[in-house]
């Protein structure tokens, strides 16, 4: 297909960026649904921290396997209607855990829900790969930037939703109507995306860089040196940064609650607020990357913030709110900038090397082996030791990764050298 020009191409790009963007965000309200509803429960149920933990977990490694698994194979994907499919699945499995409560029996087996969870987690493993697979494919050189910001907007934008309907549901206590809505809104993204999709064919690079990112992962193709180097630091960062990321995404509502004697609605509130703040990581990556190239690199400078902000959270953790809840929102702000890095960035950045599709199913299972680990781990720790203990964890996590990441970095200039 022979791609179109000037105005034409622009608004056609544009589409396809704000179409990935609106598609992810109501991924992502059908992914924290049930993150965002721990406390309630919690609450209601008595279950442990643990147990809705694992839960997530289970979602996290079905979904972590199989961004590996869609990664090799999305190039195979028809693109109108991977979304849809997808986005319905997801819908479906939302709606069943809505009926799973509605029907009373959750409170005996509740153990059930973990395995609900993960066929969410599959149906939800189809998404980003393809999203990245879509926009390398249709986005030309210029416009990565952009599309690197806006579809970095999406994980906060679907974090929002679901935290700021989940805390007026808590407060009216019907929480289990986050599900339904987050499916209705799910439905709405995947029929949108149907309907308006229209692809363009990028003009800036040659047949020859293409096909060779494109060749199959058994094929002989040798990678740079360099583009080793930055593939094996940022999938340093992608464990260590969701670890992180989804681990305080899932117990921040708890530990305002428990720490400071909030409400149920209003430790969710305060947790949308932090959240939603995160939209200026993306922000704050897209200047600092027209200064620091390097995306290791880049992600070493938000990786350093982000230690010195955790470690001001456990010094005022028994002493006030305000400054743990705003350095909270720093913390936020940086995981959500290195998330924009690993996941949209990087694979976009190698693209000329590394089929884009197959880079972010790559990096987004590293991703989700933290985020697995993550939220059970922590549950654990929580139920036996002290919040300090939790945040402790994670503050060891963001040093040993950065650690790891500069001795890469130092290795790279070295072989450049």
């Amino acid at each position: 297909m022979k791609g179109v020009k000037g105005s034409d191409s622009r608004d056609t790009q544009n589409l396809i960026i704000w179409l990935c963007l609106f598609v992810y965000s109501m991924a992502y309200f059908g992914r924290y649904s049930f993150s965002s509803s721990i406390n309630s429960l919690i609450e209601n149920y008595g279950v442990s921290k643990a147990e809705t933990g694992l839960v997530m977990t289970f979602f996290f490694v079905s979904y972590g396997v199989g961004q590996v698994i869609n990664g090799i194979f999305c190039r195979h994907y028809p693109p109108r209607y991977i979304f849809p499919m997808a986005l319905t699945g997801s819908a479906a499995i939302n709606l069943l855990l809505f009926a799973f409560i509605e029907t009373g029996y959750i409170a005996d087996y509740f153990y059930l829900v973990k395995y609900i969870w993960l066929l969410n987690g599959i149906a939800q493993s189809f998404l980003w790969t393809s999203i990245i697979f879509i926009l390398g494919k249709n986005i030309e050189k210029s416009n990565v930037p952009k599309a690197g910001l806006v579809i970095g907007m999406s994980v906060p934008g679907g974090t929002f939703l679901a935290y700021s309907v989940s805390s007026l549901f808590a407060h009216y206590k019907i929480f289990e109507y986050s599900f339904v809505l987050a499916a209705v809104m799910m439905l709405i993204a995947a029929f949108t995306w149907m309907f308006l999709f229209s692809p363009h064919k990028r003009q800036n690079e040659t047949e020859e860089q293409e096909s060779k990112a494109e060749e199959q992962p058994g094929a002989k193709h040798k990678i740079s040196r360099l583009a080793a180097f930055t593939f094996a630091g940022l999938a340093v960062f992608a464990v260590s940064n969701n670890f992180v990321k989804d681990g305080l995404h899932t117990w921040i509502p708890t530990i305002l609650k428990e720490m400071y004697n909030f409400k149920n609605s209003a430790s969710l509130i305060l947790a949308t607020a932090i959240y939603v703040l995160g939209v200026f990581g993306a922000v704050a990556v897209k200047k600092a990357n027209a200064k620091i190239k390097n995306l290791v690199s880049l992600a070493i400078v938000f990786f350093t913030a982000m230690a010195i902000f955790i470690g001001f959270i456990t010094a005022f953790l028994n002493v006030s709110s305000i400054p743990v809840i705003l350095f909270f929102t720093l913390v936020m702000i940086t995981s959500y900038g290195l998330n924009n890095i690993v996941t949209s960035l990087g694979p976009l950045d190698l693209r000329s090397e590394i089929n884009p599709g197959v880079a972010a199913g790559l990096l987004d299972g590293f991703c989700y082996v933290g985020s697995a680990l993550s939220t059970y781990v922590l549950g654990v720790i929580a139920d036996n030791y002290k919040w300090h203990a939790v945040l402790l964890t994670v503050l060891f996590i963001v040093l040993l990764a950065t650690a790891v990441a500069s001795t890469l970095r130092i290795l790279s200039k070295r072989k450049q050298q």
